[in-house]
């Protein structure tokens, strides 16, 4: 025995409910959308404007044609209106006509879009609409013939025609819809029910019925273009954002590459800079271990200190790139304390005097006097000075002068840095210099030295980790000066140096 389940159909009355209750909401839905064209909310304003501006290009040219129109009908009515009541009533749709189109392209010429302006120019839209309309209906009142069955036939042709080429025209904006509607309903059926002949009557009732017929079609075309203007909108907003993740994409491959080409020439630099110690060290170690020399034990102390150098350059860029790293990834850690500036500077300065005397460089300091101490840390200061004396050495030509400065600003920031008057630095290539391989820098060709473009990016680093900055000073062949700009707060002065 099998056992058959039928889906439970509503009752008449749930049916009818639910008719009313589908009816209600697309009522509802209408309503709003008349309501929208007219006095549109802010975040409703796009919907309007658009509306606006479809209705705007459907009319512009009907608009212009509306007074030949208006004249052959005219003429299709010289059997039974006078030439005086015609003219008079084709004279008036022509002026009202082209008036209106003057307005209306004084509202195209206002540009914008917000709320209130949006408002402004669908109110005057609607109401230059229903005054149109209404000269143009007129012609049932005005080109009517008592008694003449064809004369009242032929209006309720051309009235019926019109107003469902009117909603259809119109149905883009709502409000100006509901009034082509409106307005030729009232002319197309009055005038036809206010006549005492029975054919009038009868015409009356079948413009009545056409006009709840098209009152559904209007409903249908205003909820169909909501829904056109919908998805229009949620097309345009996807494309604007593929396109702005599409430049986005394009900035991120732009700097990828760049980037790229970084690492390449940071690597070429690197295999230079590291294989050349390597070299020294493998080569003068082998000579040692093999006593080459014999007994020449001073030969092999030159050696030995060849190597120790080699040693202590390549630890230098192994620091070097491990502190970039640490900049890079924001763990850097800072040990600070209070810190003597002066003495880190003559220290620097001290300690690049060979290589300055080699290059016959004059390396000289103006240290301020009474320089306070600051709160900061020692290896990053002895970092940042050792790397600008570096640099600045490196690009100077002999002859010049560098200078390892420090002072305190009116402002009461503590100022130092390194000044030289080596080759400079061009214009275009100032805000790369502290990227990180500093590519600009280091790509100086007359320059007897490449180095790995890492110094300057590192002091950046360190100055921003003591909330700080660099800046920097430089033209092509005059020199160039880097300061190093920490915040007073860092400064101890008074009782706090006095104990310390």
């Amino acid at each position: 025995m099998t056992t058959r389940h039928h889906a439970q159909q509503p009752s008449p009355s749930e049916a009818l409910k639910a008719r009313f209750a589908d009816f209600g909401t697309r009522a509802g839905a209408f309503w709003s959308a008349v309501r929208i064209s007219l006095a549109p909310k802010p975040d409703e304003t796009w919907i309007a404007d658009a509306e606006l501006r479809i209705v705007r290009a459907n009319n512009r040219a009907a608009m212009l044609l509306m007074p030949i129109a208006a004249f052959l009908i005219s003429l299709a009515f010289k059997p039974w209106i006078s030439t005086e009541v015609r003219s008079t009533w084709w004279i008036a749709v022509a002026v009202i006509s082209l008036s209106i189109d003057l307005a209306s392209r004084r509202l195209d010429r206002m540009t914008g879009r917000d709320s209130k302006t949006v408002t402004f120019k669908a109110r005057m839209s609607v109401g230059m609409s229903s005054l149109f309309f209404i000269s143009w209906c007129s012609m049932a009142v005005v080109l009517r013939a008592q008694g003449q069955d064809e004369n009242h036939m032929l209006l309720v042709l051309i009235l019926a025609c019109s107003m469902a080429g009117s909603i259809v025209v119109s149905s883009a904006h709502p409000a100006t819809a509901v009034s082509a509607f409106v307005i030729h309903a009232v002319f197309l059926t009055v005038p036809a029910a206010l006549c005492t002949s029975e054919l009038s009557h009868i015409l009356a009732a079948l413009s009545a019925v056409f006009a709840l017929l098209l009152a559904g079609q209007l409903v249908g075309l205003i909820g169909g273009m909501q829904r056109l203007l919908m998805l229009e909108h949620e097309r345009a907003g996807q494309l604007q954002s593929l396109r702005a993740a599409k430049q986005e994409s394009d900035r991120e491959r732009a700097r990828a590459i760049a980037a790229g080409k970084a690492k390449t020439q940071f690597l070429s630099n690197m295999n230079h800079e590291l294989r050349t110690p390597m070299n020294a060290i493998l080569g003068f170690s082998e000579l040692i271990k093999s006593k080459a020399l014999g007994d020449a034990i001073d030969k092999y102390a030159e050696y030995g200190e060849i190597i120790h150098g080699s040693g202590e350059q390549m630890l230098r860029l192994i620091t070097d790139m491990l502190d970039l790293a640490k900049i890079e990834g924001g763990k850097l850690s800072l040990s600070e304390s209070d810190v003597a500036l002066d003495l880190i500077v003559s220290d620097a300065v001290s300690t690049h005097e060979h290589k300055a005397e080699a290059r016959r460089i004059v390396l000289r300091t103006d240290i301020a006097r009474d320089l306070p101490k600051i709160f900061a840390d020692e290896r990053g200061l002895r970092q940042m000075i050792g790397n600008l004396l570096s640099n600045a050495i490196k690009f100077t030509q002999s002859d010049g002068r560098v200078t390892a400065f420090a002072r305190v600003e009116a402002d009461g920031r503590l100022a130092f840095g390194v000044e030289d008057t080596g080759l400079g630095i061009a214009a275009e290539d100032q805000p790369h210099v502290f990227e990180r391989f500093g590519k600009k820098r280091s790509d100086v060709t007359t320059s007897q030295e490449k180095g790995t473009g890492l110094g300057l990016a590192i002091v950046k680093g360190f100055a921003e980790a003591h909330d700080g900055c660099v800046s920097l000073d430089s033209e092509v062949g005059a020199g160039t000066r880097v300061t190093v700009y920490l915040p007073a707060e860092r400064l101890i002065q008074g009782d706090l140096r006095a104990s310390a």
